[in-house]
């Protein structure tokens, strides 16, 4: 007789549960992990090394301008694009830049702060109407680093490969706006992109960008941004002037596959060109002996006396042309010194007390 007033058995059995699996129970065991290759470098024995065959260098210019990737900087309106339009011209045409031979091939240059009018009036300003420059294609507007700019460049280069000479005037026109990360990040990852460009094709892409305005003795150091861009590079061009309103200049040139060279160039703004006067050493050696001959001529008297101003004043009227101001001149008597002394028998001596800045000229033995 069942006692359970509520109808249900009072059987203790319960469905056996062991059997069936849990949500969470895994039917099969989990994969294996492959084991990750060990991390080693590509590496190369120096005579297998020796041995290769490697193309030798190539240059858009000879000795000044090789294939790969360049910095050309220098203060703002110095004459930075006059330059390199020349060049440009040079290549396309296969004609010379001052006295270094050019590669003959097409030439594009994005001159991104430039109109075409204005690009115009310069080539017809540097007579370059007359003469074939189909060679060179020029763009006034560009897509940035990231955005763009290469791919751009890619098919241009791959519609155009003969071409020998891209210039981008000037590189803050293709950057980022925003920098999200150290400046030497920021300046090293934009040359790493672009080097995209020069690994790929064999050609050399010119950067125009600007110095800062603080003085440096090395003209490296002088460029706007961090040490990231120098290192990141194949070359660098520095040009620069001791008074903006000279039209002489100093155009320095780094390449890590070439020698250095520093020339000296005067600015012809008729025709729109930078003259090539001469390596700077040969330049100041003349310079030197001219500024000996100024002083040897103008010291008539055993001994003479006086300031600064007086003395360049003095010398301004031997030659009304000459470079000397109060204020360089006597570094240049500090620079000749020796020279005044050897071949003049002119003794340069300064007082050094505070109450006087008189510069002292002595005619030796008399």
């Amino acid at each position: 007789m069942n006692n359970n007033t509520n109808g249900t058995s009072n059987s203790t059995h319960q469905p056996n549960r062991t059997h069936r699996p849990s949500p969470t129970t895994h039917l099969h065991p989990p994969e294996q992990t492959a084991p990750t290759e060990p991390k080693t470098f590509t590496t190369i024995d120096g005579n297998t090394l020796m041995a290769q065959q490697y193309e030798p260098l190539q240059f858009a210019i000879e000795k000044i301008l090789p294939h790969g990737l360049f910095i050309f900087a220098g203060s703002g309106k110095i004459g930075k694009s006059w330059l390199i339009l020349d060049g440009a011209v040079a290549v396309a045409t296969g004609n010379k830049l001052w006295d270094f031979s050019t590669e003959q091939g097409k030439v594009l240059y994005l001159a991104l702060e430039d109109n075409y009018p204005r690009l115009q009036g310069r080539l017809t300003q540097m007579e370059s109407d007359g003469v074939d420059i189909s060679r060179l294609y020029l763009a006034t507007a560009s897509l940035g680093i990231s955005t763009g700019m290469i791919e751009q460049t890619l098919n241009f280069l791959q519609t155009h490969p003969d071409t020998n000479l891209i210039i981008v005037d000037t590189l803050q026109c293709i950057r980022d706006t925003d920098c999200d990360s150290s400046m030497y990040s920021y300046d090293y990852k934009d040359m790493t992109a672009l080097r995209e460009i020069t690994n790929q094709h064999k050609v050399t892409l010119m950067l125009i960008h600007h110095t800062r305005k603080m003085h440096d003795p090395d003209p490296l150091n002088m460029l706007s941004g961090s040490t990231g861009l120098v290192g990141a590079v194949d070359g660098v061009w520095v040009l620069e002037k001791e008074k903006r309103t000279s039209k002489k200049a100093k155009l320095t040139i780094a390449n890590r596959d070439t020698e250095d060279y520093c020339f000296k160039l005067e600015f012809d703004g008729d025709k729109g060109r930078w003259l090539f006067i001469g390596s700077a050493a040969d330049v100041e050696e003349d310079e030197n002996e001219w500024f000996c001959l100024l002083v040897d001529d103008f010291l008539q008297q055993d001994a003479w006396s006086g300031t600064a101003t007086e003395l360049c004043d003095a010398l301004k009227k031997i030659d009304p042309d000459a470079d000397i101001t109060k204020l360089n001149i006597k570094k240049q008597l500090k620079g000749c010194a020796a020279l005044l002394k050897k071949e003049f028998a002119i003794g340069v001596d300064f007082d050094r007390s505070n109450k006087s800045r008189a510069i002292y000229l002595t005619r030796q033995g008399a």
